[in-house]
């Protein structure tokens, strides 16, 4: 099997499903039609187990529409959030299909974060955007058989959840209606009416219609599809998502909401496809003319018995009767697909079922006789005008001769190719057991764009994507490789293709075997730190801002770098020399900026632009999302930080220990407020003296990233209670199980969250420190938050915790549970579900002004 186009899964090996594994998962499949789409809201909203015995199990081709990318979640492995977390939870969902075999598919929704209802999701997302998307990847991809996630109703709980219950049952009937979205049939995108409606019942089973096993033990894997689906679901690290994968029967349970097929209570179902034709031959019989009809029996019969005889061949790895009889099935199926064409428009649903069957065929045919196509580059980064070496590797690892047709490239228009270094040019023959490699030069345009994701070149429209108007990659994770292997071989006399995803790949003396994707990169990146910062009005000192060049040009870039500030401004050095000496060097520049006397509240930009000496300005940097489990991905972007200037006052004297959460950044933004902060790893959390410390904030769900937290917990709270400040910011349900407080917190499930962030907020101790000093907090301090108002409110407490605000979504009580303090011996514990760690990042005034004031409690 080829490497899977655009779908590199990880930075490892890229499939280890070859050979005899891979035959038999393909044969599953072929000889019948099985198409199921899962729709859901979010990464991990699948249900990974009923995927798996679909693809695995069934050989159904399966799918799982997601609507967003989940940019407003959390990161539990990384610093990213927004659409850097979208790009990590985009890298898991295809890691995990690759391990349960189904295809991924996204709406242009951007996850804005947790939403209440429908409604409230609907103001951040266009209702006829998103099911234009929904409708549209089912026009495509043809599902006889829809399963729901959720139900569209307030009890799916996530208002993006409701939504995609809403979008899923209305593409079920709109899909199929020429009235909805014509431009996409205008562009070719048929009508499309599935014939079943399925809604999952995992979490409330006493609905269901239909229980699928999926413990079951297959030996082609020599695991059951319940254990598969849990490897898929450990995939989602950066949800804390990792699962054991036990041994035993496990179920899957779906009700079944609307069928075309028989009754919609079909309370005596045997199978997701019941009622439903799933032979080709059954697609015949809307066809009149008996004579094509009849042609078309005989050769889809055909095709079926040599599937029969060759499934029966798998018994004897390398037979060569399992090779013939997929050949003679190709002939076969080839035939069909010829008849199919005389139909016209009548045929176009058979042409696009044999058309995947072909597909299909023609890798199992190449696993079977052992032919594997790959492809290599020697360069991850290329800069334009670069050129870069491809090697196309082809191995007949079989026992009989391979005939080689054609090798070639295909790379973005505009981009020439050169062959350098190959054997004799095609056609060829292969002997059995030999490997060939085809060697291109291909350079890079001068003028090439740097590689942007495709849902990302343009600027999001609110809360939706602005996708391309007219692409192939549309709904996919990632879109097309940069540069993309074809091969034309012919095996047993029959020709196919294979295609491979050109890679760059190296020995890690820890990992072994990496590979890595293309990115086309600027010859000189730019990027500026940090990206927000703050200016509290009457600031005396500078800031200090660093510039990070990276050169990735074969050859040494060398030129001058500067600052473009606002006017009134100053910036030192005006100027800097800069000098990159090879691929993969970088430099830092400091720069001191300082702020006009006069300066008033308001937000600032400053851009960094570096000029090469042959005169080409670069202001944009390219960042690298990498991660061992996740196909790598890049994100370009203006090399631009913002100031946000304000009044703010801070108790400098104060020396703070920060202990890190998950991937938040509330530590540099206290030391942008002018805070001494030490920020306390995990030895420094098991066995530094606290005492050189007067206040000690915990970061976002401390205790399940820090194991010496939870070890260490009784000696921080007697660290407070001779004396010190401990301010824990949001902990999810293991903190309040595991009673770390001082005193006795709980938290609901769901846990109390305020997800609309502009919601009121009412301070309930006015004269307290944490509103009076050194900062006055007013309703002005509560205005331009983003996303939330805060998670994981306390919705229980021991009364010595005292509330000081409550706020609340509309049409809820109020929620008192967001800021708690309590005294605790000589000093001050304090929990927050506030989402400081939201509000920081993004500049928000107000958040920093009521954060320097908790920062200044004392007991």
């Amino acid at each position: 099997m080829s490497a899977p186009t655009g779908d590199l899964a990880a930075q490892g090996a890229v499939d280890p499903e070859h050979g005899i594994v891979a035959v038999g998962r393909l044969l599953r499949g072929l000889g019948s039609v099985k198409r199921v789409l899962v729709i859901g809201a979010h990464p991990d909203d699948e249900d990974t187990a009923l995927l798996t015995w679909l693809e695995r199990g069934l050989g159904a081709d399966a799918a799982y529409l997601a609507l967003n990318r989940g940019e407003g979640g959390q990161n539990l492995i990384g610093p990213e959030l927004g659409v850097g977390l979208g790009l990590v939870r985009t890298g898991e969902l295809v890691a995990a299909r690759n391990l349960d075999g189904a295809e991924q598919f996204f709406t242009r929704a951007y996850d804005f974060g947790y939403s209440k209802s429908s409604e409230e999701t609907f103001k951040f997302w266009s209702r006829d955007s998103l099911l234009a998307d929904v409708v549209a990847i089912v026009r495509e991809f043809r599902p006889q058989v829809i399963v729901s996630v959720f139900s569209g109703t307030p009890r799916d709980g996530h208002g993006q959840h409701q939504v995609a219950g809403i979008l899923a049952h209305a593409a079920f009937d709109a899909a199929a209606d020429v009235d909805v979205f014509p431009s996409q049939i205008e562009a070719g995108c048929a009508p499309w009416q599935a014939l079943k409606l399925y809604r999952s019942v995992r979490f409330g089973r006493g609905t269901a219609t239909l229980t699928v096993e999926t413990g079951t033990f297959d030996a082609l894997y020599g695991r059951s599809y319940h254990q598969i689906a849990m490897a898929s679901r450990s995939q989602h690290r950066s949800q804390d998502m990792g699962r054991i994968e036990p041994l035993g029967p496990r179920q899957t349970a779906l009700q079944l909401i609307t069928s075309r097929v028989g009754s919609d209570s079909e309370a005596d179902e045997s199978s997701i496809f019941d009622g439903v034709d799933t032979t080709l031959v059954g697609m015949l019989s809307p066809i009149s003319a008996a004579g094509t009809r009849a042609a078309l029996a005989e050769a889809l019969t055909a095709y079926r018995s040599h599937l029969l005889r060759a499934r029966e061949g798998l018994g004897q790895w390398a037979s060569s009767s399992t090779v013939a009889h997929l050949a003679v099935a190709l002939s076969s199926l080839r035939s069909a697909l010829e008849l199919s064409e005389s139909l016209g428009v009548h045929g176009g649903d058979l042409r696009f079922v044999l058309g995947k069957q072909e597909t299909r065929l023609e890798t199992a045919l190449a696993e079977a006789a052992g032919v594997i196509v790959d492809a290599f580059t020697d360069d991850d980064l290329a800069v334009p005008g670069q050129s870069v070496e491809v090697e196309v590797q082809i191995w007949n690892g079989g026992d009989e001769e391979v005939a080689l047709h054609s090798v070639a490239l295909r790379t973005p228009e505009g981009w020439p190719i050169e062959s350098v270094e190959s054997p004799p040019s095609p056609p060829r023959e292969l002997p059995p057991h030999t490997l060939v490699s085809h060697r291109f030069r291909v350079t890079v345009p001068v003028d090439a764009e740097p590689t942007r994701l495709y849902f990302l070149r343009a600027p999001r429209s609110g809360g939706v994507y602005s996708w391309p108007a007219s692409s192939r990659d549309r709904g996919r994770p990632f879109g097309a490789p940069v540069i993309e292997a074809q091969v034309s071989l012919a095996v047993d006399g029959r020709a196919i293709g294979r295609s491979a995803e050109a890679v760059y790949r190296f020995a890690d003396q820890a990992r072994g075997e990496v590979r890595r994707p293309l990115f086309v990169v600027p010859a000189v990146g730019v990027q500026l730190e940090p990206a927000t910062t703050i200016w509290p009005l009457g600031r005396s000192e500078p800031l200090n801002f660093n510039v990070e060049l990276r050169g990735e040009s074969p050859a040494a870039v060398s030129g001058r770098v500067w600052l473009e500030a606002p006017d009134g401004w100053s910036v030192t050095p005006s100027t800097a020399a800069f000098e990159l000496e090879a691929p993969g060097s970088a430099q830092t520049i400091d720069f001191v900026v300082d702020a006009p006397a006069e300066l008033g509240a308001g937000r600032h930009e400053i851009v960094a632009v570096a000029e090469s000496e042959d005169g080409n300005r670069y202001r944009f940097g390219y960042s690298v999302i990498d991660y061992t489990h996740i196909r790598r991905s890049i994100r370009t972007e203006e090399a631009k930080a913002t100031i946000e200037a304000f009044e703010l006052t801070v108790d400098k004297e104060l020396r703070i220990g920060y202990v890190p959460g998950a991937g938040d950044a509330v530590a540099e933004a206290i030391a942008a407020m002018g805070f001494d902060v030490a920020v306390l790893d995990q030895r420094a959390v098991a066995k530094s003296d606290l005492s050189a410390y007067g206040l000690i904030v915990l970061g976002i769900r401390a205790y399940e990233t820090n194991p010496a937290l939870v070890e260490s917990n009784g000696r921080f709270l007697e660290w407070v209670r001779a004396g010190g400040t401990l301010i824990s910011q949001y902990q999810q349900y293991s903190y309040f199980r595991g009673g770390y407080a001082p005193y006795s917190l709980a938290a609901p499930r769901p846990h109390d969250r305020v997800s609309d962030e502009l919601a009121p907020v009412e301070i309930l101790v006015r004269d307290h420190p944490a509103f009076t000093k050194p900062n006055v907090i007013g309703p002005g301090d509560f205005e331009g938050w983003v996303q939330e108002r805060g998670l994981y409110f306390a919705s229980e407490w021991d009364e010595r915790f005292q509330p000081l605000l409550q706020t609340a979504d509309a049409g809820e009580e109020w929620k008192r549970g967001g800021l708690l303090v309590a005294e605790f011996g000589d000093g001050l514990y304090v929990y927050t579900g506030l989402s400081f760690f939201r509000q920081l990042p993004a500049g928000v005034p107000g958040a920093y002004r009521l954060l320097a004031n908790l920062l200044s409690l004392k007991g």
